[in-house]
């Protein structure tokens, strides 16, 4: 049911017109009256108008000036005037805003009807029209992420970007990353996912790491099957200009920039085990500058790793393509070693680092980058492997060095505390007094004596 509207300065006019309206059964009103145009924006203020039928001619404020009124508070109201006289320049200013109708009182009731009659039904149209548009977007909303899964899983198939955009079935879809600034991707699957619960889970994998992403990467989502999720990345500006000095490579600038995404990603890994307890493992693409051009390539590469890591049993596994060497990979290939080979040749890859790098940077960080493990869990893993704590290795290999150093070298005391990974030599020390219980020179200085 509509509201109609009837506005004159004639109450005879107005009180007949509503009359006629409720008495003829073709129509379903909900009839109002006013009688002049400050009343008729009262009413607009307080009811839903539908259909304004007014006399354009009017005390105070015309009809003209009426329906400004009226179409502010009710945009979609269907707008005819009355007239008693052939007023040609209110007929050109009436046309001119989109008035549906213009009656001249002399014609009788029957134009009258028939114009109620023909705004009811362009309402009608425009319900219609608004309901499809409603259905349409909601639909599309339902099957934009399944087309953009589609369109992210046919460029990972090796599609050139360009021309998918350019397919009709994409073109109302939303895709923030521009083909023509360089880009990376990352692939993440959840181990041991089970197939029941398997999209749920991986959506809430989606919005955690959505959680951590700055604004400041555009970034474009995708499921592909059961089990993989894959995230198409794109730096602004802004964020890279805090990555470049001036005298850097644009390819130490991307390192920084996937340096930092390994941080955001050991936030994710940590997130998801805690609040889904499911461990997610990702794999990071090789240098963005030439993405579109490897990026089947490397997707099957990633993908691949990612799948023979987690067939060997390892969790929360970070790989970047980059540094990943292909004699390494070599040995993860499905069949080629035992889970508890596998594990063994991990702690061999740990303890070789250590050993190498005494001297350098043996963060938990770095040699976590080494063995591709979120370094959180290369913690655990160590201990469970071992029964013992990795910072203690650390400290035990340093020791071992720092005697060794000492024993068979006449290299200074500050010397060794530099190549046993110490830049301050008071803490050099102190650690080895904690350890041995005398300070560095008292045990050379016996061992001297001996």
């Amino acid at each position: 049911m509509y509201r109609l509207l009837i506005v004159d300065d004639e109450p005879g006019i107005v009180n007949g017109l509503v009359q006629l309206f409720q008495e003829n059964t073709q129509f379903e009103l909900d009839v109002c009256k006013a009688y002049s145009a400050k009343e008729a924006v009262e009413i607009a203020k307080k009811k839903k108008l539908d259909i304004l039928l007014s006399d354009i001619r009017m005390p105070q404020k015309n009809g003209l000036q009426l329906i400004d009124e009226i179409t502010f508070y009710w945009p979609l109201c269907r707008i005819i005037f009355l007239s008693g006289y052939s007023d040609f320049d209110y007929i050109h200013e009436a046309l001119r805003k989109n008035v549906d109708d213009y009656i001249l009182k002399t014609e009788g009731v029957g134009p009258i009807f028939e114009a109620v009659k023909q705004a009811s039904k362009k309402l009608d149209e425009e319900n219609r029209r608004r309901i499809q548009e409603e259905k349409a977007r909601m639909h599309f909303q339902i099957v934009e992420p399944f087309l953009k899964d589609e369109l992210v899983r046919r460029v990972l198939e090796g599609e050139p970007m360009r021309s998918l955009r350019n397919e009709s079935r994409y073109e109302d879809v939303d895709f923030c990353i521009s083909i023509d600034q360089p880009a990376f991707f990352l692939i993440g699957s959840i181990d041991r996912l089970e197939d029941v619960t398997s999209r749920g889970i991986l959506e809430s994998v989606q919005r955690t790491f959505d959680n951590y992403l700055p604004a400041t990467i555009a970034r474009e989502q995708a499921i592909l099957g059961n089990d993989l999720l894959v995230w198409l990345l794109q730096p602004e500006e802004v964020l890279l200009s805090r990555f470049q000095a001036a005298e850097t490579a644009i390819e130490s600038q991307w390192n920084a920039v996937k340096v930092y995404m390994k941080g955001i990603l050991e936030q994710v890994q940590n997130d998801c085990e805690l609040r889904l307890g499911v461990f997610v493992s990702f794999g990071i693409s090789d240098n963005p500058i030439c993405i579109w051009d490897t990026i089947r390539d490397q997707y099957e590469s990633l993908r691949s790793m990612l799948k023979n890591r987690v067939s060997a049993g390892q969790n929360m596994v970070m790989i970047d393509l980059e540094g990943s060497s292909m004699d390494e990979e070599s040995l993860y290939e499905r069949g080629g070693m035992r889970q508890e080979d596998v594990k063994s040749l991990v702690i061999d890859q740990i303890h070789t680092y250590i050993h190498e790098h005494l001297s350098g940077d043996i963060s938990l960080t770095s040699i976590a980058e080494k063995v591709h493990f979120n370094p959180s869990y290369l913690s655990r893993f160590y201990k469970q492997m071992t029964g013992s704590n990795l910072l203690e290795y650390i400290h035990t290999m340093r020791l071992e060095e720092a005697i060794r150093l000492m024993e068979h070298t006449n290299l200074k005391l500050n010397e060794i505390a530099v190549r046993v990974g110490f830049d301050s030599h008071s803490y050099f020390t102190t650690f080895f007094k904690r350890k041995k219980g005398i300070s560095p020179q008292e045990y050379r200085n016996n061992k001297t004596n001996e």
